[in-house]
């Protein structure tokens, strides 16, 4: 009949590899209800698969800039990213923002999984604007050197309660592993506060 309106955080159905119990699942639904994301297909989301690089470009700029932004047109900013392609939009967006610079060599590197070190430095430079620059490293991880490339955006994370590492006793952020699509939803929604 014409009329419009926007359903907020409405009811969402679990994904198979998502049930209730799961670790990430109220980080999965507040992803999906914001639509952020839609999983991987076959009812799944891929809750512990790698998150790639054309991935995190989608979850961060719907995030950033809410369920309605679109990217511009791609240009072909990218050796590896085709353009036109399914994320090229995205990922030529990000680096516009001056959220991502590539992995080098004027490559993007979008199929490669996205570590938690480099994640760190993704999900502020998002969060905060490309210009912001975190408070020196005070040696909170035993595993992230101070100084060292990450140390200060993976403390600095930390610091805003985005992340508490990946262990406890000892305190560790494990910043070599590759981020899970699950840990990216709980990073995702602490970061930007999606209800």
């Amino acid at each position: 009949d014409g009329t419009t309106g926007t359903l907020v955080n409405g009811w969402v159905s679990d994904f198979l590899d998502v049930h209730e119990s799961q670790q990430f699942h109220s980080y999965v639904t507040t992803l999906v209800s914001n639509a952020i994301t839609v999983g991987i297909g076959d009812g799944l989301y891929g809750v512990n698969d790698a998150t790639k690089r054309q991935q995190i470009a989608v979850f961060l700029l719907k995030a950033r800039h809410g369920l309605c932004y679109v990217p511009p047109p791609c240009a072909g900013t990218f050796s590896d990213v085709p353009c036109p392609s399914t994320f090229a939009n995205w990922i030529e967006a990000l680096a516009a923002e001056g959220i991502t610079t590539g992995c080098g060599g004027g490559k993007f590197c979008p199929q490669n999984p996205v570590r938690r070190d480099h994640m760190a430095a993704f999900i502020l430079k998002a969060k905060h604007g490309q210009f912001y620059l975190p408070p020196d490293c005070t040696q909170v991880f035993d595993d992230v050197p101070c100084p060292s490339q990450f140390a200060d955006w993976i403390e600095q994370l930390a610091a805003e309660q985005i992340t508490s590492g990946c262990s406890v006793s000892p305190p560790l952020y494990c910043p070599g592993n590759d981020n899970t699509r699950g840990q990216m939803a709980a990073f995702i929604v602490k970061s930007f506060n999606l209800q």
